[in-house]
């Protein structure tokens, strides 16, 4: 079975999450996920969709939309069972690490700045990541009716938190 890219893994899991649904209903999904690694963009989801489709995992329906015509997505019996396999179990030790933080990597640098400097910069580290903890908490205030959706949200939300118990160590280092 070919391996799918995380893109792929994760549109393919919208279109089964969601039925059949538009390229761009797949990429509002990513635009409002809360894992800013995500691309929306087209030049992302659409290569991803044809890529998904000449393997055979998703099915396109096209359909009569107003003047023009509307292609849904609707995944196959062989994409549920890449979708199982990309979900997983087994699990690289990667997917399993530390998250990718790009504020956690260029903190390992901060001895390159002088004092003052590093003290602004955790001071705005802190308080954009308390910017981003509200807004994820003020978009996603509707609970969530899948509980899976549900508990990837609390993750997100537990992450943010626990960065700013880091940031505040870090804040008595610099």
């Amino acid at each position: 079975m070919a391996k799918l890219t995380d893109v792929e893994g994760c549109a393919l899991g919208v279109v089964w999450q969601r039925g059949p649904c538009t390229a761009y209903e797949v990429r509002r999904e990513f635009a409002i996920s809360s894992t800013p690694r995500w691309s929306a963009s087209a030049g992302s989801i659409y290569p991803a969709l044809q890529r998904l489709q000449r393997k055979k995992l998703v099915r396109a329906e096209a359909s009569d939309w107003g003047p023009r015509e509307k292609t849904r997505f609707r995944i196959t019996p062989a994409g549920r069972a890449h979708l199982r396999q990309w979900i997983g179990p087994p699990f690289a030790r990667a997917l399993c690490g530390p998250a990718f933080a790009p504020l956690r990597t260029r903190s390992c640098f901060l001895g390159a700045m002088p004092r003052a400097a590093r003290v602004a910069w955790a001071r705005e580290a802190t308080r954009e990541t308390r910017a981003a903890l509200a807004e994820l908490r003020r978009v996603h205030a509707v609970p969530s009716s899948d509980v899976f959706e549900a508990a990837s949200l609390r993750g997100s939300i537990l992450e943010l938190e626990s960065r700013l118990v880091w940031l505040g160590e870090l804040v008595r280092l610099v």
